[in-house]
């Protein structure tokens, strides 16, 4: 499904974590289907001005890879899996959202932790939905060596980024960072949103927007820590663990991207494995598809990408 909005956002973030085993009728990445077919083009909504278009459709990166997963409208089954090479970026962890104009905004925190640059934000104006190569924009290093675990957008397209604090491995400086700089310009100047060292969630590898009554919702929403996820208020650090599954990415889609209209929550393992769980009850289905295991890391080292689809923001912004 192809829909076109007046005001087009979305999010994502990176990942750190668990494994599950494949289930009867999965696929991989070698036997999905590579289907480059253009999509159909949508009639504009009522009212709306000509603006990008919103697909059923993940993203995520590892390695020198650029994942998008093709969903059916219809049942949020896999319909195709692209891989892309996307240079200049260095292995480690990989942060990734959606913005507003369809682009891919990502960060990738190098595996060597000592250096000074450790995080480095890039940006894909067109990612490819055909398998080509894409040379991304480097937008330049985190300041004062932050080393970044997440990139998310909110439902005003506000970004944000998640400050892993000390080490990638507990809250020990933990904060929730919002850009306030021309991001894409290289202006990586932010404010802290809040303090996450006593936060609920130990140590936050994605962030997700929830779906509350088959709605999107931004904050609150969810976290992933190493298959760990919780319903959480960004803004305060609290939060409950909700369920189990996957290990460091995880993405609502919304209702509006599918014929049945209902909102679909997915999970992305540290095996590459990508399953949809259930929004209210959290029950993790089978796995969907294998992503590719031939890459430097492990190949889940990244969070979920899409698109977010209408929704008020529960961020308050002073």
């Amino acid at each position: 499904m192809k829909i076109h909005y007046s005001a087009f956002l979305a999010l994502t973030m990176i990942s750190c974590g668990a494994s599950n085993n494949d289930s009867p009728g999965a696929q991989s990445a070698d036997a999905a289907v590579v289907d480059a077919t253009p999509l159909p083009d949508a009639a504009p909504l009522p009212d709306a001005e000509p603006t990008v278009p919103v697909y059923a459709e993940l993203w995520y990166a590892v390695d020198d890879r650029l994942i998008h997963i093709a969903l059916d409208d219809s049942s949020g089954a896999v319909q195709a899996l692209n891989q892309s090479t996307v240079s200049d970026l260095a292995v480690g962890q990989n942060c990734l959202t959606m913005l507003e104009d369809g682009s891919l905004l990502g960060a990738r925190l190098n595996r060597d932790y000592t250096l000074i640059d450790r995080t480095q934000l890039y940006h894909i104006a067109e990612p490819p939905r055909d398998g080509s190569s894409v040379t991304p924009t480097l937008l330049g290093f985190m300041p004062d060596s932050i080393m970044l675990e997440g990139l998310y957008t909110d439902c005003d397209g506000r970004l944000y980024a998640m400050d892993t604090g000390v080490n990638v491995g507990s809250s020990v400086g933990n904060r929730l960072l919002r850009f306030t700089g021309d991001v894409l310009a290289g202006d990586l100047a932010f404010e802290v949103v809040s303090d996450l060292a006593t936060a609920n969630v130990a140590d936050i590898d994605d962030m997700g927007p929830a779906i509350i009554d088959n709605e999107i919702s931004d904050n609150p929403g969810l976290a992933i820590d190493s298959g760990r996820i919780y319903s959480f208020d960004y803004e305060t650090g609290v939060g409950t663990i909700a369920g189990t599954g996957g290990s460091w990415g995880i993405h609502a889609l919304g209702k509006e991207l599918f014929t049945d209209d209902v909102a679909r929550l997915f999970v992305l393992s540290s095996v590459a494995d990508l399953r949809e769980m259930d929004p209210v009850s959290y029950e993790l289905f089978g796995v969907l598809i294998t992503g590719p295991v031939d890459v430097e890391g492990n190949p889940g080292w990244s969070g979920l990408a899409g698109p977010l689809t209408e929704c008020d923001s529960g961020f308050v912004i002073d």
